[in-house]
């Protein structure tokens, strides 16, 4: 069984999910990458924040979070959870701006020449070490989650050819604190241990899998995500018998506070997706106590019954999900604001 550091850090998750989104999937992995950094850089520097206002904003009265909301939105891989009390939201507002239009496929513009000064002004060792070296060691060469995303942006940068033999090092450098993608994915490393594959999400078989979960599930209440969005979700939220009826003692969350439709819709998606996933997972440990009830990649069809995957927890889960997500979005945007009155916005 892998150790929970290379679950968290999969070396193979870069070149897969690159290969998977040629689209956009270098950009997003080193917007991760330079948020991650900004973010750690500046918990030893509480003047970064400034600096980077001043720098790349200075003449903006505002900031546009549906940057961020765009960007949160788009793919579960590669999504941040910003701490309270930093100027997270707006370094990971930040990083998706700086990489909107610097990113090509051939180069990289001047909008990252930033992120470079910074690295040799604050890391000044990281930015004179040859990476295509043979003899590199990084784990010698990286002590925390600064330095960390630092030399991941100048392989990803810098020395993309020489990528695949560092990566297997940046695993070896990886600690669980910093935190390489979004809490979420432990399910998905389950599920890779489990169907004895890497990266499940961008394998056609378990999203096939995951789909016929979540419609399975939807057919059994005779519904569809369009139909509960537009009339039984507003009724679960304002009905008086309401599951959600505990919360309203501590503020409501009315219909007309929710985001867009199809803000809503992607949440609702993604909820019942996560939902049922987690319900298989927990029914997995019992269907792998008799052999021939093994569920693999190639069988799953014939070998999940779907009647030991209990459509109840995963209707109920999605909906406290969905809610919990239209929560945390306005809990994020108002982080957000926050930080930007701080550094005078």
């Amino acid at each position: 069984m892998e150790t929970i550091m290379n679950q968290l850090f999969s070396p193979e998750l870069i070149p897969d999910y690159m290969h998977a989104h040629p689209e956009y999937g270098v950009k997003r992995i080193l917007t991760y990458t330079v948020y991650r950094f900004l973010s750690f850089a500046g918990k030893d520097d509480d003047t970064l924040a400034a600096y980077i206002k001043e720098t790349l904003f200075p003449m903006e009265d505002a900031l546009d979070f549906s940057l961020i909301s765009d960007y949160l939105a788009l793919d579960p891989y590669f999504c941040p959870i910003p701490e309270e009390d930093s100027f997270d939201a707006f370094f990971l507002y930040t990083a998706i701006s700086i990489l909107e239009n610097a990113f090509d496929e051939f180069a990289l513009g001047d909008e990252l020449a930033i992120i470079d000064d910074l690295i040799l002004t604050k890391y000044p060792v990281l930015g004179s070490v040859a990476l295509d070296d043979a003899d590199i060691r990084l784990d010698a060469l990286i002590g925390s989650g600064a330095e960390f995303y630092a030399v991941l942006y100048l392989a990803l940068t810098r020395y993309p050819s020489a990528l695949g033999s560092l990566l297997p090092q940046f695993g070896t450098a990886y600690h669980d604190s910093y935190q390489f993608t979004g809490d979420d994915t432990a399910l998905y490393d389950f599920m890779d241990e489990y169907f004895e594959t890497k990266n499940c999400m961008l394998q056609p078989f378990f999203v096939e899998l995951s789909n016929t979960l979540v419609d399975a599930t939807l057919g059994y209440y005779k519904t569809d995500l369009e139909t509960l969005l537009a009339a039984e979700v507003p009724g679960l939220l304002s009905g008086t018998a309401s599951r959600f009826a505990v919360q309203k003692r501590f503020g409501a969350l009315g219909l007309t506070r929710l985001p867009d439709h199809d803000t809503c819709l992607a949440l609702l998606s993604e909820s019942f997706r996560y939902a049922a996933l987690y319900e298989l997972r927990s029914n997995l440990f019992d269907y792998h106590l008799e052999e021939d009830r093994l569920v693999t990649a190639d069988n799953w069809k014939d070998t999940i019954r779907f009647h030991f995957v209990q459509y109840q927890h995963i209707y109920e889960q999605a909906l406290d999900g969905f809610y919990a997500a239209v929560l945390s979005r306005k809990l994020l945007r108002a982080e957000f604001s926050e930080e930007l009155k701080k550094l005078g916005f």
